[in-house]
Formats: C-alpha cells, sequence, structure tokens
C-alpha cells in the first residue's frame, strides 16, 4: 500500500505561489492550469540550461535566455517539451504573439517587474520550505477575514483565496452564500466540507469547497482556509443576527407607536375616524408608506403557536423581501404584517403578483397568509391589518386554503376566532358517548350538514354524496349516542359542537392542543 506524503512535504501548487511575494506582484499574462505543482525553482540564464530542466519546475528566465522576442518564443517551445508548471519573464520581452503561442502550447507565463534573479532566490526558498509558504499565504488569509463583517465578505475572500475551487457557505441543504458551483456533484472535483458550530455546539451549516480532484495538497490547504474561516464566519453571522433583531425590535415599535397614534387622533375626532392626511413624518424614515390606499398581508405558521421561531422569522424576511424589497415585513404576535400601498386608489396587482412569487416559500414553511381589505390612511391600515388577521385565521382553520382574501369569506370569518380546542374538550364531557365511538367522525359530518342546511335531509345528502335514508341512519344513531339535532332549545350549542369537533378532527393538532377524545378508528 502506497503511503500519504505528510502534508509539510507535498509540493506547493503554482496557485499558492501567486497568493504571496514576490510572484503576488507579478501578472499572470497566461494561466491555464492553476493547480500544477511546483517542486524546484531553476534560474535560466541560457537555453541550455532551460534545455536542462525537469519537469514541474518554475523557470526563471534572465540574461541570454531573456533578450528578446524571439528568445520567450523559443523558450516556450523547450518548456512544454520539458513540462515545466511555468515561466517567469521580465515583461520588456512580452508580445502579443507570444501570449497567443503561450494560450495554444498550455504553458503559464508570468510577467516581473523587478529584478529575475532576486525572484528566483525567494521563490527556492519557498519551495523548500513548503509548509511555511502555505503559512504565509494562511496569514494573510486570516488578516483579510479579519477585516470582514458580513457573510458575503467572508465567502468574498475565501473565494478569492482558492481560486479556482469555488467554496459556498450551506445551511440545511441551501447555498445562504457564495458560489452554488461547490456543491455541484462532478466527476473532476473532489469536495471538501468543514462543519461550522453555532454558539453552544449546536450545527449551523457547512462551508463546502470544489477542489480538483487528485490534487492532495489543494485538499489539505482548502480544509485548513476553510477552518481558518469559520471564526470570521460565526461573528459575521452573529452580527447579522445582531442587526436584524435590532432591526425588527425598530419596527415592531415603530409600528406600535403607529397603532397607538391612529387610536389616539380617532378617539378625539368627532366621527372617531383618523384623517387620512394625519401620517407621522418618521414613517418616511423607515421607508414606509401609509399615506394612500393600504392593503395589509398577515403571514402566520398554519400550526398556532404564541410566537414564531427567530429562525422562521429570519428565513420569512429574507424570503418575502426577495419578491418585495420595498414592503415592510413587522414581526407581531404569532405571524408577520406587511402591506401595500397605492397613493391614489386600490390595484390588487402587484400584491397577487407577490403572493403568487411567495407561494413556494409558504408551502415550505407550512404558512397561511390573510389579506384585509383596501383602506385610506393610517387608521386604514390597522383596520386592513386586522382584516387580514382575521382571514389567516380563517385559512389557518379550513388547513387547505393559503391564501385567504377577507372579502371572500364574509361573517363565517367569525368561525375563525371560535376556541375550537375548549368547545372540542366541552364535547367530550358533554357527549362522551358520541366522542367515543367508532364512526364519531361521520356521525358529527352528518350531523353538522344537516345543521348547515337548516335541517334539510335531501341537501345534506347531497353535501355529502350519500343515500337520504343512510343520512336517516346515521341521525338516529347520533340522536341515541346523545345528539339531538333537531332539539331546539339545543340546536345552536349542539351546532357549535359540531363544529369544533369536525375542525378539529381535520387539521393537524397544534402543540397546545390534546385530543379529545382516544383515537379508536372509525369506519
Amino acid at each position: 500500500m502506497k503511503q500519504q506524503r505528510p502534508s509539510s512535504t507535498l509540493p506547493l501548487l503554482l496557485t499558492d505561489l501567486l497568493r504571496i511575494e514576490p510572484l503576488a506582484s507579478a501578472v499572470a499574462a497566461v494561466l491555464p492550469e492553476p493547480t500544477r505543482r511546483v517542486e524546484q525553482v531553476i534560474l535560466a540564464e541560457t537555453f541550455d540550461r532551460l534545455r536542462h530542466s525537469t519537469p514541474h519546475a518554475l523557470v526563471v528566465l534572465h540574461a541570454e535566455a531573456a533578450t528578446g522576442g524571439w528568445s520567450l518564443a523559443a523558450a516556450l517551445h523547450v518548456a512544454w517539451e520539458r513540462n515545466v508548471s511555468a515561466l517567469a519573464v521580465p515583461r520588456s520581452v512580452s508580445s502579443p504573439s507570444n501570449r497567443a503561442l503561450a494560450e495554444s502550447l498550455g504553458v503559464a507565463v508570468l510577467f516581473l517587474d523587478t529584478d529575475p534573479v532576486a525572484v528566483a532566490l525567494r521563490l527556492a526558498g519557498q519551495v523548500s520550505a513548503p509548509q511555511a509558504a502555505r503559512a504565509r499565504q494562511r496569514a494573510g488569509c486570516a488578516e483579510r477575514l479579519a477585516n470582514e463583517t458580513t457573510l458575503r465578505g467572508v465567502l468574498g475572500v475565501l473565494n478569492d483565496e482558492l481560486g479556482t475551487a469555488p467554496v459556498a457557505l450551506v445551511v440545511d441543504g441551501t447555498v445562504l452564500a457564495g458560489r452554488p458551483a461547490a456543491v455541484e456533484t462532478r466527476p473532476d472535483v473532489e469536495q471538501v466540507s468543514v462543519d461550522v458550530h453555532a454558539p453552544g455546539g449546536q450545527p449551523w451549516a457547512r462551508l463546502v469547497a470544489a477542489v480538483p480532484a487528485d490534487v492532495p495538497a489543494a485538499v489539505l490547504h482548502t480544509e485548513a482556509l476553510l477552518r481558518l474561516a469559520r471564526p470570521s464566519l460565526l461573528a459575521a453571522w452573529a452580527q447579522t443576527r445582531l442587526d436584524v433583531a435590532t432591526h425588527a425590535a425598530h419596527e415592531q415599535a415603530a409600528f406600535g407607536l403607529l397603532r397607538r397614534l391612529a387610536g389616539e387622533t380617532a378617539a378625539g375626532s368627532p366621527t372617531g375616524a383618523c384623517p387620512v392626511d394625519d401620517v407621522p413624518p418618521w414613517t418616511t424614515e423607515l421607508g414606509w408608506h401609509v399615506g394612500g390606499v393600504n392593503r395589509a398581508v398577515w403571514l402566520t405558521p398554519l400550526r398556532a403557536r404564541p410566537e414564531p421561531p427567530p429562525e422562521l422569522t429570519h428565513l420569512v424576511r429574507a424570503a418575502w423581501q426577495r419578491t418585495q424589497p420595498n414592503w415592510p415585513l413587522v414581526t407581531e404576535d404569532d405571524g408577520w404584517i406587511s402591506w401595500q400601498s397605492n397613493p391614489e386608489g386600490d390595484d390588487a396587482g402587484p400584491l397577487r403578483r407577490a403572493l403568487t412569487a411567495f407561494r413556494d416559500t409558504a408551502a415550505a414553511h407550512e404558512l397561511v397568509i390573510g389579506v384585509g381589505g383596501a383602506h385610506r390612511g393610517v387608521a386604514g391600515l390597522m383596520r386592513s391589518v386586522a382584516e387580514a388577521r382575521l382571514a389567516a385565521h380563517v385559512a389557518r382553520e379550513s388547513g387547505t386554503v393559503r391564501v385567504q382574501w377577507l372579502d371572500q369569506v364574509g361573517p363565517k370569518a367569525a368561525l375563525a376566532w371560535l376556541p375550537t380546542a375548549e368547545i372540542a374538550r366541552v364535547a367530550a364531557l358533554c357527549l362522551p358517548e358520541l366522542t367515543g365511538a367508532r364512526d364519531r367522525v361521520t356521525l358529527v359530518d352528518t350531523a353538522r350538514a344537516v345543521l348547515d342546511h337548516g335541517g334539510s335531509l335531501s341537501q345534506a345528502s347531497r353535501r355529502l354524496g350519500v343515500h337520504r335514508n343512510t343520512v336517516l341512519a346515521r341521525l338516529a344513531r347520533a340522536r341515541h349516542l346523545g345528539l339531538a339535532y333537531d332539539d331546539p332549545e339545543q340546536r345552536l350549542a349542539l351546532h357549535l359542537l359540531c363544529y369544533a369537533l369536525g375542525t378539529l378532527w381535520q387539521r393537524p393538532a397544534s402543540p397546545d392542543e390534546g385530543p379529545v377524545a382516544p383515537d379508536q378508528g372509525q369506519t
């Protein structure tokens, strides 16, 4: 079995030398293979010395070997024959024809502005001690990383340092920053991955780089740079979270003040309405438009919870602002508020397009969306917010509608605010035989259909898709279990109980809801 060479003795790559002086100041006129390894440095003052060069050498030409354009053309042919890694020559011998010849032969050419002898001596020291040269490169990279305060900046430094090896920051399988090519599977590359842990040791993300295959030095060096970037990456992430949290808190406070001002102005108005032109000047500083005709949107998770987690808020905010960067998104209670404002009249077209673009994100994060009516001014915005929240709760109760416009609901919106879980628990106490029956779902759905249609058995049978006699048989069994649907004194209460049970059994229970009866199946 072939032993792997220690990392300290792996030869430098051409791209490594280009990151540090003296070649950092050179001009890479032609660079077909940046990952070519460099095992030796040769200072060639004659063509005879060039002809005796070894493969994978970096040849520095000077004196007789670098006297004119013709000498560089001849040197390129010899370099191609000897399989050298690169030619470093004074800039004075460059010409367009020689560049074209170098590209045709696939030979790297570096132009120098300093003394070739001094360059060769420094390069020889670096090639003879590759670990020290890499440490110097990493130190320079660490200094650059320390100056970055954003995720984009940190990834930019890594991609610049690694050149042809793209780097990406991946969170839950999604590229959050960097170059997506890093996560593409290709036969000619090897993926180098480093885990990034959040404070507390919890996994947060991965840094992934696509390195040319069969280049051990590149793999080890890339992994070292990715590990080096983790502290700067975490600092940038923490700063981003802090900035987002500060901005969100600022917006929440501003929206709360706007609501209070609207309420105070309406209370002091003889008509109880807020004047349409009474818009606080500081709303413009936030980029908010509230003086025109406003239509609010309320986004909320399908499963009710007291407050969405911060991670979900961050993802929803980023996705919403990708589609509508000029619309606000304010976190409040169990969801997020946004609105569209038109200076003249109501135009729902932009809002419909925004909701269409946000549809996939809403489905991925299990969100429902409520849309309020169009009303003018600050007070109109607050009314539209209340309507949008009500419509969102209607969508949540239905369990199937992702976007609900209030004007499509009507008075049935009141049902969305019923405490269905509490009413269902009352049903378990008042109707224990019914809620414990094996066919409880069928019986409750049948009774509800009859009550919804004012006691009409024929309409209920059409809605349920069964024969009228089947409806009668189910009602008889429900009466036997305590559900007397035709008792006038109990009809309203039983209708509410059936609605609550049917709603609760048709949608997944939230973490705060418990079962109203043992799940014994149904027939």
